[in-house]
């Protein structure tokens, strides 16, 4: 019979806290970086709905994502800026023609609407997969504004698509910034003295390499 590991038999409630608190990173920086985020998209729902208010709520998560990168995995990516604008534009382009296109087949096959619906919006998911993959935009919040443009019954407006360019603009130069200047500390990666640990056995193999 296999063996399963039971989580509250190992160290599940042991590793449940990130052991860089208090050790490389304190508290205060986790308090601080969670604020910003929420700063941030205060301003942008705010400002932007008392403007031009918004039709797709959707795309307000998708959004909310990129924030989460831009301001606690901060390092997760190596040219952060670059991946948030770009793999944004993927979604809405690839949103935006999926949402066309399906709306022809509602018309060409009308009693199947739901699941031409539903196979249009794994599609919005994995072409803008591919497409983030081909050009180096890895962003995985995107996907979600592609599936926000396919998910909207009624035809995209430009506001929406406004919406998402700007933020993704703004969070990109954002987050060039914060991290230039040092304002921020990547939260959800790994302790520093635990990568230079995992590192050390690598290191000392190749030195012996070396000398042989």
């Amino acid at each position: 019979m296999a063996y399963f590991n039971n989580p509250f038999k190992s160290n599940f409630w042991k590793n449940l806290l990130d052991k860089k608190i208090g050790r490389t990173i304190d508290m205060m920086s986790y308090i601080k970086q969670s604020l910003m985020a929420i700063i941030t998209m205060l301003c942008f729902f705010f400002a932007w709905n008392y403007f031009i208010p918004i039709q797709n709520q959707v795309i307000f998560s998708a959004i909310a994502s990129s924030t989460f990168l831009t301001f606690i995995s901060t390092s997760i990516y190596d040219s952060l800026s670059r991946k948030i604008i770009g793999g944004q534009i993927v979604g809405i382009l690839v949103g935006l023609s999926l949402w066309y296109i399906m709306h022809h087949f509602f018309d060409l096959l009308p009693n199947y609407h739901n699941e031409i619906y539903m196979v249009f919006l794994s599609l919005s998911a994995g072409i803008a997969f591919f497409f983030m993959a081909i050009f180096n935009f890895e962003h995985p919040p995107a996907a979600g504004t592609a599936m926000a443009f396919v998910f909207k019954p009624q035809t995209p407006i430009i506001a929406d698509i406004l919406f998402i360019i700007v933020c993704s603009c703004f969070l990109g130069f954002i987050h060039y910034f914060i991290k230039k200047n040092k304002l921020i500390e990547d939260l959800e990666g790994k302790d520093k003295r635990t990568k230079l640990l995992s590192r050390l056995p690598h290191i000392s193999f190749f030195k012996r390499r070396k000398k042989h």
